[in-house]
């Protein structure tokens, strides 16, 4: 059977510019990646230079971004969090997927939230870099992952490497798997879809889309 994980990514409330924005009329949306705070190298982009996000909204438009996952080649450097990500990972085989959920804010009120899938990959590898040199990860992995942000830090400091199939892709449109009145609670749809990694129904009050989860049904998702 063919399953996938998700996991949370992109800007949230605790970085200076905050989430990315949905409108809810359609359920479009920015993804707006966090920031970057390491020392690269070459040219890294800023929120204004891209040009799915409004600069003009944001509170500091001059930062640099730390663009990960990137949807252009698709690539996904993965720092471990210890929240059941690391077995789930590896447990990844070619051909199955993985998501990536974010909390999005209300285009007009900033203060109502949802958390939703943005986009995903169809795997083709995932590469364990945990003990793998950051010298050797820059030699080895620079010419299928050069356009990932980890890449482009002097210092990758990257646990795992996840490359996507030319059928990933990027939303137009996010998959809301809460709504704005009730952003903690799964929606009812996918509470048999979606889990905890080791299996278990999501509770309501847990802060579950900040965690690695499970997708026990990836096609419940890719027909949305």
């Amino acid at each position: 059977m063919i399953k996938g994980i998700s996991i949370n990514v992109a800007s949230s409330s605790q970085y200076p510019n905050g989430r990315g924005a949905i409108d809810p009329a359609n359920n479009s949306f920015e993804y707006l990646p966090i920031p970057e705070t390491k020392d690269c190298t070459g040219n890294i982009p800023t929120y204004s230079d891209l040009k799915w996000i409004e600069p003009q909204k944001l509170k500091k438009p001059g930062l640099k971004v730390h663009l990960d996952p990137e949807f252009e080649t698709y690539t996904y450097g993965h720092v471990k969090r210890g929240f059941g990500d690391v077995n789930s990972l590896l447990s990844l085989e070619k051909g199955e997927y993985l998501f990536f959920h974010s909390t999005l804010s209300h285009i007009k009120d900033p203060s109502k939230w949802v958390t939703a899938i943005i986009g995903y990959f169809e795997v083709d590898d995932v590469i364990d870099c945990r003990k793998v040199s950051n010298d050797e990860i820059k030699e080895n992995y620079r010419e299928r992952f050069g356009n990932n942000a980890h890449l482009k830090r002097e210092q990758p400091n990257v646990d795992f490497l996840v490359k996507g199939s030319e059928d990933s892709k990027l939303l137009k449109k996010a998959i809301l798997l809460s709504d704005f009145d009730s952003p903690r609670k799964l929606k009812d749809y996918f509470k048999d879809t979606i889990t905890t990694t080791g299996g278990k129904k999501i509770k309501d009050d847990h802060p579950w889309y900040r965690w690695t989860l499970k997708v026990t049904e990836p096609e419940e998702i890719l027909k949305e």
